[in-house]
């Protein structure tokens, strides 16, 4: 779960990145020159990390982003997102920044996301002080549970929504249990899905956003998730299956890094599995007819019929 919220995070972080600048750091925003464009450093390696039991490690930062400033110099944002708090957090932002300017030269914009379901206030700052040597480094961060709703509801920026989307977890401290979280969570979504629909967002950023909106935060139950899609359905005119699935965000990222030809073809499997999964769901919990499967999934009639016949024979087999 978490590899794939960072997984979503990073896609998102680039899809709406203008829109998350303005909003986390208006006066950063103001500051660029992104008619010059910016580049994004992805698998960034910061070399020669020394673990605890002396063996050389590479790390990778989350984003690394190249940007011009109106001053007309280049700067780079350093981006790191958090979901569980450690004690060596504030170090490890350190030990990027010195490798970072050590090798660039130019000026470091650091920001963590904290995304942990909690209030805590964490202090971005790391620093060395003994007998008359002292060192302090400072960076920005930004902690999704202390955002206020209301204001993350009427701000007109995109990415609110995606903090807003991000915040769901939350729910969870104040739920009885799974049932009720489900509830919550059902409601809090489609609540979302209106405020989607009435900010008219262009195709790419709306599709980024529900993107989102699926796969950040998952419902307990199946039963949950199928009547979610069915109202997003109704709700937007739209087929819920022409969303970009989870399994397909896998393949992109394989192909990225360079997945053996094997592996790919492992995922294709998995992806495979999990459609007629879905489909097995339909027919045993929700006692969906064929046709009503291949709309809702949109998928063939004859892939359908084929789960169906496989389901029967096993049971007969049983």
């Amino acid at each position: 779960m978490r590899k794939q919220k960072d997984m979503m995070w990073k896609g998102i972080l680039e899809q709406l990145f203008e829109d998350f600048l303005t909003f986390i750091h208006p006066e950063l925003g103001d500051s660029l020159d992104l008619a010059k464009g910016y580049e994004f450093l992805n698998k960034e390696l910061i070399q020669e990390f020394p673990s605890s039991g002396g063996k050389i490690e590479q790390k990778i930062v989350d984003k690394l982003v190249k940007l011009h400033n109106k001053a007309g110099h280049q700067i780079l944002l350093h981006l790191e997102v958090q979901e569980k708090y450690s004690k060596d957090f504030s170090k490890r932002m350190y030990a990027y920044f010195n490798r970072l300017y050590d090798k660039y030269k130019m000026s470091i914009v650091a920001y963590a996301i904290l995304t942990e379901a909690n209030e805590i206030r964490r202090a971005g700052i790391f620093g060395i002080k003994y007998m008359g040597t002292k060192l302090s480094y400072q960076y920005n961060t930004f902690k999704l549970a202390l955002q206020d709703d209301d204001y993350i509801i009427n701000h007109a920026n995109p990415f609110a929504l995606v903090v807003l989307i991000a915040k769901a977890p939350l729910l969870k401290k104040g739920s009885k249990n799974r049932l009720e979280f489900d509830q919550r969570l059902l409601a809090y979504k489609l609540r979302i899905v209106k405020l989607i629909a009435e900010r008219r967002l262009s195709p790419y950023k709306e599709r980024a956003i529900m993107n989102f909106l699926f796969y950040y935060t998952d419902f307990e139950f199946s039963e949950t998730k199928a009547k979610f899609d069915l109202e997003v359905n109704l709700l937007t005119n739209k087929n819920t299956r022409n969303m970009i699935t989870f399994e397909e965000i896998l393949m992109e990222e394989a192909e990225m890094t360079g997945f053996s030809k094997g592996e790919r073809k492992g995922i294709k499997k998995g992806k495979l599995e999990a459609k007629e999964n879905e489909v097995y769901r339909l027919i045993t919990k929700l006692n969906f007819s064929n046709d009503q499967i291949a709309d809702y999934m949109d998928i063939s009639l004859s892939f359908v019929k084929k789960v169906r016949a496989k389901l029967k024979a096993e049971t007969v087999i049983q």
